[in-house]
């Protein structure tokens, strides 16, 4: 089955009665929601080249490298970007919450995903992960542990980047090593001692250091960047499940748009290499304590991919405060914010407090 081009998104229809499929995270494959028709989608890994980073990031210019034709909605409250069809009336944000936004969609062109890791976690199978979540802490009130919130779960495919780079680094600096010579000093009282003393020896050292850095994931979300803690403690992804991205694994999914451009990513990408190697290059100057390490580092063979990941995101309201939480898309991880029941945690003091009381009552009466 070929998807059908439509100005405002891409149309599958069912073979069965004609309805749109959505892309199935059980079944994986695309289903249809009203006769549960299903059909098969390729999960080939054919094109998953990289390309080439060979524009300068400081013009701003994207580069060789497949484009399309977006229709954003930019919320109006945080600002997050989200491909959406036309015919979307109102929609609710992922990451604020905020509802009844009218969506005023935009055609922007912007660099093709090269790869997709599709959604192998259901809304059902999230939901329960979400659950057992909640209550392996006590401490959360019983009306989030029935999951009322869970009417905003959104299942999302976030952007990255992804680069490769050959870094090539000559470094010179000096190791020092630790020694101990025995000198003679004077305690408090006067009296003569012998004392170690530790001393060091520098030695002037210089080498070189290369490594090929493969599939550095830089998220593409500036929304998102903001709880970069929690989205690092769901983001194990298993890489493997990238295949060829095709708009229909977007079926029924939102999708965000990057909003971390390529020069941006790339920069921070660059200094993370650098990072990497000038602490490499430390280990192999070696000693006990090192000093005017210098690294001079050039990089070749630099490449990119735009990926999709798949990520649950919940944002919602409990006692006047915002609250989120994620699920990895893929493995089900967890992580995020937690209310905590003020009457549990009055209990637990106040249980606390009962029992000092009755050992100092012990105390006085043994």
């Amino acid at each position: 089955m070929n998807p059908v081009p439509d100005a405002a998104f891409i149309k599958a229809p069912c073979k069965t009665c004609g309805a749109q499929l959505t892309f199935s995270a059980d079944a994986q494959k695309l289903k249809c929601g009203y006769c549960g028709s299903t059909e098969e989608i390729p999960f080939t890994q054919k094109n998953l080249q990289e390309n080439p980073l060979t524009f300068r990031i400081e013009n701003q210019q994207l580069p060789n490298a497949p484009t399309e034709e977006k229709h954003l909605f930019t919320c109006q409250n945080c600002g997050a970007h989200t491909q959406i069809n036309l015919e979307t009336p109102t929609i609710t944000c992922a990451f604020c919450g905020s509802k009844n936004v009218n969506p005023d969609a935009q055609k922007t062109r912007v660099i093709e995903p090269a790869g997709v890791l599709p959604f192998r976690m259901s809304k059902a199978a999230a939901t329960e992960r979400f659950k057992s979540w909640v209550g392996n802490n006590w401490l959360a009130p019983s009306d989030l542990k029935a999951g009322a919130m869970l009417d905003q779960l959104h299942g999302i495919y976030i952007p990255y980047w992804t680069f490769d780079a050959r870094a090539y680094s000559n470094w010179t600096g000096e190791a020092g090593f630790h020694y101990y010579v025995q000198v003679q000093d004077r305690d408090q009282n006067g009296n003569m001692i012998t004392r170690q003393e530790q001393r060091t020896r520098w030695e002037y050292r210089s080498g070189s250091h290369s490594q090929f850095y493969d599939d550095l994931l830089m998220m593409a979300s500036r929304q998102l960047s903001k709880q970069e803690s929690t989205v690092q403690d769901v983001s194990h992804y298993d890489m493997n499940g990238v295949v060829d991205y095709d708009p229909r694994f977007l079926l029924g999914w939102e999708a965000e748009v990057y909003s971390i451009d390529l020069a941006e990513s790339a920069r921070k990408a660059e200094e993370q290499i650098r990072y990497r190697e000038e602490n490499a290059c430390l280990q192999q100057l070696g000693g006990d304590t090192q000093r005017g390490l210098q690294v001079d580092t050039q990089l070749s063979n630099q490449t990119f991919k735009h990926l999709l990941l798949p990520l649950w995101i919940c944002a919602y309201m409990y006692n006047g405060k915002l609250y989120r939480f994620m699920i990895n898309g893929q493995t089900g991880q967890v992580a995020g914010e937690r209310p905590k029941s003020f009457w549990k945690i009055a209990m637990l003091v106040a249980g606390f407090l009962l029992l000092v009381l009755f050992f100092v009552w012990l105390s006085k009466h043994k």
